[in-house]
């Protein structure tokens, strides 16, 4: 039994893998279109049609942090500009504001992404089971289920959309440059507080709400690590294939 811990302990684990995953998933899925078409462009639309339903979160959690907070929004874009180390997927024009406001439009894709696979996770995959077998450390209870959620109807579907909003969810470096300000401005007052001594001890109640904040974001990010583990294989597979098949090797990353 991991106890108190365990949520901290299996995010700390799952954000380790998630960053890796994704950059090497975007580089082969990238490299897997350039194999099948031998052209840039063709890799490119490729990799944005797979990733649409991620990108299309992460543009409308842009836009609708941006209306929740009165920010004024101009054109919403999702398709794939810029060249080279630049290309975006997607796009929105937000009016300039204060760093606060500007990081919560930054945070947003991560928020309303890790909201999307908890839904598909808990009500579509029902994996919510799954969860307190893993957290709990009872690992019997958690290999009885397996069989049961692969049997979900559109199985695939849902992990294919967990697979697109996982790997689409974190902000850009667009979307993080407004945070250091912010974060250096936190770090100062909680530096302040705890030197002045109005706080030494985080009270029971915002503690047990940090724990379970940690616990489903802990969820998340597991989820995405083994559906992701899951696409990564299928893409090893096909790279393989096509390989096999044309004789071509491995094409650049775009």
């Amino acid at each position: 039994m991991l106890g108190d811990w365990a949520p901290l302990i299996w995010l700390s684990i799952a954000s380790a893998f998630l960053l890796p995953m994704k950059r090497w998933i975007n580089r082969h899925l990238q490299g897997l279109g350039y194999l099948l078409f031998e052209d840039s462009q063709m890799a490119l639309i490729l990799y944005f049609v797979v990733m649409l339903p991620g990108i299309i979160v992460h543009e409308l959690s842009h836009w609708l942090m941006a209306k929740l907070l009165r920010m004024r929004t101009g054109k919403l874009s999702i398709w794939p500009s810029g060249k080279g180390d630049k290309v975006r997927m997607g796009s929105l024009k937000v009016a300039r504001a204060d760093p606060i406001r500007e990081s919560l439009v930054g945070l947003a894709p991560l928020i309303g992404g890790s909201l999307v696979i908890l839904v598909i996770g808990d009500l579509a995959l029902g994996l919510g089971e799954a969860k307190d077998a893993l957290f709990g450390g009872t690992w019997s209870g958690l290999q009885e289920g397996l069989s049961a959620y692969i049997r979900v109807p559109d199985f695939w579907l849902w992990l294919y959309l967990i697979f697109s909003v996982s790997n689409a969810m974190f902000p850009s470096e667009a979307d993080r440059r407004p945070w250091g300000v912010v974060l250096l401005f936190l770090s100062l007052i909680a530096l302040s507080l705890w030197i002045t001594g109005l706080i030494r001890q985080i009270p029971d109640a915002v503690a047990e709400r940090l724990l379970t904040a940690t616990g489903y974001l802990a969820y998340i990010f597991c989820l995405a690590v083994a559906v992701d583990a899951i696409f990564l294989a299928i893409i090893v597979a096909l790279e393989a294939l096509v390989h096999a098949l044309t004789g071509r090797g491995h094409g650049p990353r775009i």
